[in-house]
This record gives structure tokens, sequence and C-alpha cells, in this order.
């Protein structure tokens, strides 16, 4: 291409770009080393991937479709061109690219955790927790939220299924720690949820041995007691919730949050004295 009409195009796309950090300055790079280089396709697709961590999905999903026209066979372009499918909701087309893909690399972790998440999207369930069965099984590196998202999809294809998604939290927590606090909040949902009193009562007790500052859980745990209908139990969890706070140093007992709870604490109380 003309040098003069590079020149002119890298300050055009300057004016527009520069704004927006390191990530624009090298999507900026890499169009001028495409228009000196209009048939590599490995260019587009290294741009596409700019494009995508930029949140430019329509540029990038141009850019994949660009670099494939041009004879890119790399699998990884259709994990790209499934993720951009899947982050713009049109989850037909990402489940027939990340399919491709699969058909390729069928043990990929990551390719597959993508098509356990397509799958949900889809309402194909069963399929879906077969992927992420693998994915869980096979994962190096599990995070939290990868195993929160498993226990919602077990749910949406039983939603009466608490005993498949409290199994899936345990699992969770003998990987991660018994102490990872997301996992054990859901774990006390479930519970709940399930109908477990005695095993939700003692998930309350673990929140207030593992936390100092105990007065909020004796609440909720007092909270829980009432709705179920045990006011005596209740009663004991506000009186230590009221000495919980009671022990705080001056400075925290004024606070809003501590003003709000007293009267929280007493509104309960009233209520739960008319159960006895």
């Amino acid at each position: 291409m003309n040098r003069k009409l590079i020149v002119i195009a890298f300050l055009f796309l300057s004016v527009q770009m520069f704004s927006h950090g390191n990530l624009s300055e090298r999507i900026l790079i890499k169009t001028i080393e495409i228009l000196e280089n209009p048939n590599n396709y490995r260019l587009y697709y290294e741009r596409g991937f700019l494009y995508q961590q930029h949140v430019d999905y329509e540029e990038a999903l141009a850019d994949y479709v660009k670099s494939e026209s041009l004879g890119n066979s790399n699998k990884d372009l259709k994990l790209r061109m499934a993720e951009i499918h899947y982050l713009t909701e049109d989850y037909c087309n990402a489940l027939a690219q990340i399919e491709i893909y699969l058909d390729v690399d069928s043990i990929d972790v990551i390719a597959k955790k993508l098509e356990a998440k397509i799958l949900f999207k889809l309402k194909a369930y069963e399929k879906s927790i077969k992927a992420y069965r693998y994915v869980m099984n096979n994962m190096i590196d599990v995070r939290p939220e990868d195993i929160l998202e498993y226990a919602n999809i077990i749910l949406a294809e039983n939603n009466k299924n608490y005993e498949g998604a409290l199994d899936v939290i345990e699992f969770g927590l003998q990987e991660l720690g018994p102490n990872t606090l997301s996992l054990q909040l859901k774990k006390l949902e479930f519970l709940k949820e399930f109908g477990q009193v005695e095993n939700a009562i003692e998930q309350y007790n673990y929140f207030i041995l593992q936390y100092k500052r105990k007065e909020f859980w004796y609440y909720k745990k007092a909270k829980y007691l009432s709705e179920i209908d045990k006011p005596f139990e209740a009663k004991i969890a506000l009186k230590l919730a009221t000495s919980a706070i009671a022990n705080l140093d001056s400075k925290y007992q004024h606070m809003t949050s501590i003003i709000e709870l007293k009267d929280q604490i007493k509104n309960l109380e009233s209520l739960n004295n008319q159960k006895l």
C-alpha cells in the first residue's frame, strides 16, 4: 500500500483510539501491519483477539472471519469465534464453532467449559452437566465461580436436586479449602432450601465460630430459627447477638450498621416473644 495512505490511516485511527489506552494502541499498530500485509491471516487473527479483549465483538468477529477466508485453519480460531458468539448471545453459532474445535481436541478443558456454558444457555441441561462434570474432573485451577456455576446447572436441570448441588459445593470445598466464603454461603443457602434444618443451624454455627464479628451471624441465626418455629432457640441467639454487640469497642457500637442491627434485634425479639 502507498506509504502516504498508511500515514493517513495511522493519523485517523490514532485520533479515535489512543485515548483508550495501551490495548487500543496495539490495535492501531496491528492495523498498520495489516495495511502493509493485507493477505496475512495471522495479523487478522491477532487483531481480532485484541478487539475481543477490547470488547469490540463485532470488529473481532469480522477479523476472525477474514482470517479464516485467507486460509487460517488453526483450531484456536474456532475457539475464539465460539467465544464471540457466546458473548453476543448467538448460542447456536457458538455451539457450532465449539463443536468443530472439540472434533479436533476433545479433551481441552477450556473448550469443554465453554461448551457446557453454551449448552446451559440453550437449556440442554443434561448435556451441559455432562460437559461440566468433565471440566470438574480435569481442571487444574478450579475456581469458586466454576463450582457455583456447575451447581446452578444441576439445579436448572432439576430444581429439586439440592442434594446434587450440595455434593458439588462439598467437592469445591475439598478442592479449594474449607474456608472458601462464597461456597460456604451457598452451602447455607442450599441447606435451607433443601430443608436440612440441623445442618443449616450447624452452618450458622460455622460462620459464628469462623468470624470475629459474631453479632450479625447470631442475628441471622436467630432470624432463621424464628422462621422455622424455634422461638426458644431464637431467643438465645438474640441474647448472644446483644451480648456480642455489648462487647464491641465503643467506636463500633456507634456505627450505623450496629445501630440498625440493634433495631432489627429489638423487632425480632418482639415478634419472637409472641411465639413463646
